[in-house]
C-alpha cells in the first residue's frame, strides 16, 4: 500500500513557511503592527447609561467621533454599565463624547474617566515579550528533560518561533488591532503548538524503541502518519468552535478568535512540516559529521627506493674485500 512520504517533500514545506513568514516580516517592517490603546495609551471611560443599550448602538455613537475601533465591554448582570476604551481624547473631546452618549441614551453617569499614558503601554508590551520568552525557555527545559535530548527541544522551539512569526505577521498583514488579548493569543499558540509537537515526538521515540529496520527519515515519516489523523481531528474541532465564536461572539472578540484560528492551523502544520523534518535534518547532519570523522586523512607511509638499497649492498661487499 502506498503511503504519503511527508519527509520526502519536506523542502516544499520549508518553502511555504518561508514565503508566509517573509510576507509577514515585510508587513511588520513596512506597515508596522497596529497596536491598540493597551499598548499605545488612550482614554478609559466607565459610564452608567440611562437605559439599556446594545453594543452596536454604543459603537454607532463612537463611530461619529471617528473611533469605531474602540473597545466596549458590557457587564451581563449590569447591561447599563459600560466600559469604553478609546484612543487618547482631550478633556473637550471627552466632554463631547459623554454629552452625545447622554443625548442618545437618556442620561449618563460617569463613574470613571482617565487617560492611560503610553508609558503603561510600553510596560505592558515589555511584559508580554518577557512572558513569551520565558515560555519558550521553559519549553526547552521541559522537552529536554522529557526526551533526554536538546535536539528535540531546539527543533520544537524553532517550530514555536515559526508559529509566532506567522501569527504576528498575519496580524500585521490584515491590520488587525493588537491589544492585551493578543498576549493570551500568543501564549495559547505556544501551548497548543508544543502540545501537538510533543505528541509527534513521543510517537517518534516509541517507534525508535521498537528497533525497526528502517532509516531514520522512514521512521519519522511513519510516526507522523500514525498521529496525523489525531492532529487533524483535534485541530478541525477547535477551528469549528472558533469559527462559531468569530461570527456569533461580536465585533470585539473577532480579532482574538482570528488569532486563535491562525495559531491552531500553523501549530498543527509546524508539528508535521517544520519540527519533525528539522529533527530529520539534524540527524542526517550528525551522521555526515560522524562519517567524515571516521574516514579521516590517509596515514603517511615511508618508502625506500630500490637503487639506494642496492647501492648500500654494493658498498658492504667492497668493505668485506
Amino acid at each position: 500500500m502506498k503511503t504519503w512520504n511527508i519527509i520526502g517533500i519536506r523542502r516544499y514545506g520549508y518553502l511555504l513557511s518561508l514565503l508566509v513568514m517573509a510576507a509577514g516580516l515585510v508587513a511588520i517592517f513596512t506597515s508596522g503592527i497596529n497596536f491598540g490603546i493597551d499598548f499605545t495609551g488612550g482614554t478609559l471611560l466607565d459610564v452608567r447609561l440611562g437605559r439599556d443599550a446594545s453594543l452596536e448602538e454604543i459603537r454607532t455613537v463612537l463611530a461619529s467621533f471617528g473611533d469605531e475601533n474602540a473597545v466596549i465591554q458590557q457587564s451581563p448582570d449590569r447591561p447599563r454599565q459600560v466600559l469604553i476604551r478609546t484612543e487618547p481624547l482631550d478633556e473637550a473631546m471627552t466632554a463631547r463624547l459623554t454629552n452625545a452618549l447622554r443625548d442618545r441614551f437618556g442620561g449618563i453617569e460617569v463613574l470613571l474617566a482617565e487617560r492611560v499614558g503610553p508609558k503603561i503601554g510600553r510596560e505592558l508590551r515589555n511584559q508580554a515579550i518577557l512572558a513569551v520568552v520565558i515560555g519558550l525557555l521553559l519549553q526547552i527545559i521541559y522537552i529536554s528533560w522529557r526526551f533526554r535530548s536538546v535536539r528535540f527541544a531546539l527543533t520544537a522551539d524553532i517550530a514555536l518561533v515559526h508559529d509566532l512569526i506567522v501569527v504576528i505577521g498575519l496580524y500585521a498583514l490584515t491590520r488587525r488591532q493588537v491589544d492585551s488579548s493578543f498576549v493570551a493569543v500568543l501564549l495559547t499558540v505556544v501551548g497548543y503548538s508544543i502540545n501537538d509537537t510533543v505528541v509527534v515526538f513521543d510517537r517518534i521515540r516509541e517507534i525508535m524503541g521498537l528497533r525497526i529496520r528502517a532509516s531514520y527519515p522512514e521512521l519519522v515519516n511513519r510516526s507522523i502518519l500514525e498521529v496525523l489523523t489525531r492532529s487533524l481531528t483535534t485541530g478541525t474541532g477547535a477551528i469549528m468552535a472558533i469559527v462559531a465564536i468569530y461570527f456569533l461572539g461580536g465585533v470585539t472578540i473577532r480579532d482574538f478568535a482570528f488569532g486563535l484560528a491562525v495559531g491552531i492551523i500553523t501549530g498543527t502544520y509546524s508539528s508535521i512540516f517544520v519540527a519533525s523534518p528539522l529533527l530529520v535534518e539534524w540527524h542526517l547532519w550528525s551522521e555526515r559529521r560522524v562519517r567524515r570523522g571516521a574516514a579521516g586523512p590517509a596515514p603517511a607511509t615511508e618508502t625506500v627506493s630500490a637503487p639506494v638499497v642496492a647501492g648500500n649492498r654494493a658498498g658492504r661487499r667492497r668493505n668485506r674485500r
